[in-house]
């Protein structure tokens, strides 16, 4: 059986066609898992890179992240910047890492199917935690300290 020009350039659109729906439909399977975690507040930002308040963008290795487990806040993040309080500091005092069952949380949609986070925990050294979430899981954090300047993070979520 031979193919003629117009079979091969028919089946050639055919398949143009179709792929381009298969690829929405992922995208639009990611961003409703991506809506469920949100909505469910069960998540974790895995940072990728910081900046801070004067404009120095670091990139981080594996392992840095923000998990949040409905009543339950974990964050393990670096801190590049400038600190207000110079009193005595532990290893244990390095960078932003607290665990916290006190805290507010309050999510707000907004356009093109993305999420703004705030996050304020209670008992620890961090005032707010804002997050940025795009519909496609990418996301940038700002954390705003008692004591030290604001520093930012990017990164996605899952």
């Amino acid at each position: 059986m031979s193919f003629s020009k117009i079979d091969c350039l028919l089946f050639a659109l055919l398949t143009c066609m179709c792929l381009p729906s298969s690829a929405q439909s992922a995208d639009d399977q990611k961003k409703q898992d991506l809506k469920s975690i949100i909505q469910s507040r069960t998540y974790s930002f895995i940072a990728q890179s910081a900046t801070t308040q004067r404009g120095k963008t670091f990139q981080l290795t594996y392992g840095y992240d923000l998990k949040l487990m409905n009543d339950s806040l974990s964050v393990y993040l670096p801190y590049y910047g400038r600190a207000y309080n110079t009193g005595y500091q532990t290893n244990s005092d390095n960078g932003i890492q607290f665990n916290s069952h006190d805290f507010t949380y309050s999510a707000d949609t907004i356009k093109k199917g993305g999420w703004d986070i705030t996050i304020k925990p209670k008992g620890v050294k961090v005032s707010t935690i804002y997050l940025s979430i795009s519909s496609n899981g990418y996301s940038i954090v700002r954390i705003n300290s008692n004591d030290r300047d604001p520093i930012s993070f990017y990164g996605i979520v899952k």
